[in-house]
Parts: structure tokens; C-alpha cells; sequence
């Protein structure tokens, strides 16, 4: 080695580890079109929602349903080889999988309130046969709730996944920022956005609830991990995910936060969706709670919630080592906490 090379080693290998981390991080450029990990078809539309199927081919039986939040993609539940909950839940005992893929609002759907998320929601249901094993993320989640409220003889089994219900419970960031907001504000977002939440918008505020994590937390684990090609594969899908946006009706986004996150209505018993009082204690079919031990977006509490407002009597909690989305996602809550609850589920219909 001569001494111009190992003075100028060092540098030229700094430099291009820069070089890398620019081009995975922050020069990425925007990602492409959805990839599907479990080959599936679009067997409904409605404005503002497609619903896919992913069933195996002749299977039979029950449908289980996913119903995804509303805020960013769908396909967050088929995120890819060994992170696919769709996977999971047909290699499970659920052949006949589909799942809601909710499309970016516009002009068209801007005012679409949270009846038109139930109708929709239904009308899947409806489509699949009359009668599902329903199971909700997030968002998705407390919107099953309400399903499975106004129509206890279409669910076979109610799964809710980081799925808010009493939206008081233990506080949370999501809880601290609707109360620090005022209405006033949400509506000047809307207004901005022409009718519609602008995705990007709702980006910067989740960005805004880990102002350490998001960007300098995950910036220093790219950093660190640039060699790691599965580790690369998926912080691209992830950032795919969340980077891409997706606009949320102006109605339904106004009409959750004021009277989910800011007057808890669903646990207080007095929403109103489709003309209709959403009664909790409506529901009697078997009830799956999966909460994750270090979400900070929903915490456990208010999961848990769903068991005493419910009339349930079935009940499994179950406790995932994971944040909000490793819940449903993480490898190893796939590999080893879903089997389990899926078991439970068979054997409680």
C-alpha cells in the first residue's frame, strides 16, 4: 500500500458510505406504483374505496375481511415477503382473505363523512356473502367496531388491531394533539386543501408526534446499516409506504376529529353513523383485542376499552412487543404472536 493510499483510504471510503446514505435517504427519489406481495384481484369498487381479494383459488368458508385505516396505503397489510398480514391470516386458517384499499381523496369524494366509510365497509361485507370475520386496523378498526355495532349478524368474529376505542384512555399523542388543535385550525387545513386532508400534510403532523425519531433516530440507523441489503429492502417499501400521499375526505376527516378524538362518542354511546346510535354493547360475537406495547400512537388502554363497552363473551387481549405498526407487520409479531390468535379465532366462531 503506498502512503497516497492510505492517506486517502479512509476518506474515499467515508466517502462514498456518504454517497450511499444520500441516495437511500434523503435523495431517494419518490417511490413507484403499489407492489402486491400475495397475488390478489379488485373485485369491488365504490367511490373512494376498491376492495381486493386475495383468497386462494376454490377455497371456501367464511371470508375474513381487513379493513385498513384510511390514512396512507392499504397495502401496508401485504408489506411484503415475511411482513405480510394477508399472508399470515391465509396461511392461518383463512383462505378467503380481502381487504379495503381506501383511495386517495378528491374533488369527487371530498365530502364524504364517516357513513360513507360504513356503507362502504358494508357493502364489502355484503359483497363477500352476508357474513365476515372482520378485522380492523387503526382506524379500520374502531370503523369495525361500528360495523359490527349496526350489524352484529354480519360478523362472524371482530378483530381490532391499534384500533382506538375509547379515545380518552391514557392519553396519547394523538389524543394531546386533537385537544391542542382548535377546530378552527383543522378546518383552515381542509379549506387550504380544497376539500380534502392533503396527505403530505398529515405526514409533516405524524412527523411532528416523534420529533427525535423521525428524521435524525432513523437517519442514524440507515447510517449504520447500509450494508444490510433486507435491511434496505424494506426501509425502501416502508418509505414507499408512508411517503406516498393520500388525501383524506374533508368530512370524514373533520367529523373524526371532533367527535372521535375530541368528544369520544363511540365509547360515550352516542355517534350516530348511517341515521343510527352506535350501541357497543350491540356486540356478542367473539372479540380479539392486539394492542402494541410500545404505541404511541394508540396505547393499549385504549384497546383494552373494547372489552367492558362490548357484550362479548369471548374475549382474548393480547399484548404485542412492537409500536403502533410492528403490530401487524413485524416479523417476528407474524411469526409468533398472529398463529396463536388466529387459532383463537377459529375455535371461538
Amino acid at each position: 500500500m503506498t502512503w497516497a493510499e492510505a492517506l486517502l483510504g479512509p476518506a474515499l471510503k467515508a466517502g462514498d458510505h456518504a454517497r450511499r446514505f444520500l441516495a437511500e435517504g434523503p435523495l431517494r427519489p419518490p417511490p413507484g406504483p403499489v407492489q402486491w406481495s400475495v397475488p390478489g384481484e379488485v373485485v369491488l369498487r365504490r367511490p373512494g374505496m376498491e376492495l381486493r381479494d386475495f383468497s386462494v383459488p376454490g377455497a371456501a368458508g367464511t371470508p375474513l375481511l381487513i379493513v385498513a385505516p384510511e390514512v396512507n396505503g392499504a397495502h401496508i397489510a401485504d408489506f411484503g415477503e415475511g411482513q405480510s398480514l394477508v399472508r399470515t391470516v391465509r396461511d392461518g386458517g383463512f383462505p378467503r382473505v380481502a381487504l379495503t384499499v381506501w383511495t386517495s381523496a378528491d374533488a369527487s369524494t371530498r365530502h364524504h363523512t364517516v357513513d360513507d366509510s360504513i356503507a362502504s365497509i358494508l357493502e364489502a361485507i355484503d359483497h363477500l356473502g352476508g357474513r365476515v370475520h372482520l378485522l380492523g386496523i387503526c382506524q379500520g378498526g374502531w370503523e369495525s367496531a361500528v360495523v359490527a355495532a349496526l350489524r352484529p349478524d354480519a360478523v362472524a368474529t371482530l378483530t381490532l388491531v391499534a384500533a382506538p376505542i375509547d379515545f380518552h384512555a391514557s392519553g396519547g399523542l394523538m389524543h394531546a394533539t386533537a385537544r391542542a388543535t382548535p377546530a378552527a385550525g383543522y378546518r383552515a387545513l381542509v379549506g387550504l386543501g380544497g376539500g380534502v386532508m392533503r396527505g403530505d400534510v398529515l405526514r409533516r403532523a405524524f412527523d411532528s408526534l416523534r420529533p427525535v425519531e423521525r428524521p435524525w433516530v432513523e437517519w442514524a440507523r440507515l447510517w449504520t446499516s447500509l450494508d444490510d441489503p433486507d435491511f434496505l429492502e424494506r426501509t425502501r417499501r416502508l418509505e414507499a409506504w408512508y411517503g406516498a400521499e393520500k388525501n383524506l375526505p374533508g368530512g370524514m376527516y373533520m367529523q373524526a376529529v371532533g367527535e372521535l378524538f375530541g368528544e369520544n362518542r363511540l365509547i360515550r354511546g352516542d355517534l350516530v353513523v348511517l341515521g343510527r346510535r352506535v350501541d357497543l354493547a350491540a356486540v356478542t360475537c367473539p372479540l380479539a383485542l392486539i394492542a402494541g406495547e410500545r404505541d404511541h400512537i394508540t396505547p393499549p388502554p385504549q384497546v383494552w376499552a373494547a372489552e367492558a363497552a362490548m357484550s362479548s363473551p369471548k374475549v382474548l387481549r393480547c399484548t404485542v412487543d412492537a409500536g403502533h405498526v410492528g403490530v401487524f407487520i413485524g416479523r417476528r409479531a407474524l411469526r409468533e404472536d398472529w398463529p396463536p390468535i388466529l387459532a383463537w379465532l377459529r375455535a371461538a366462531a
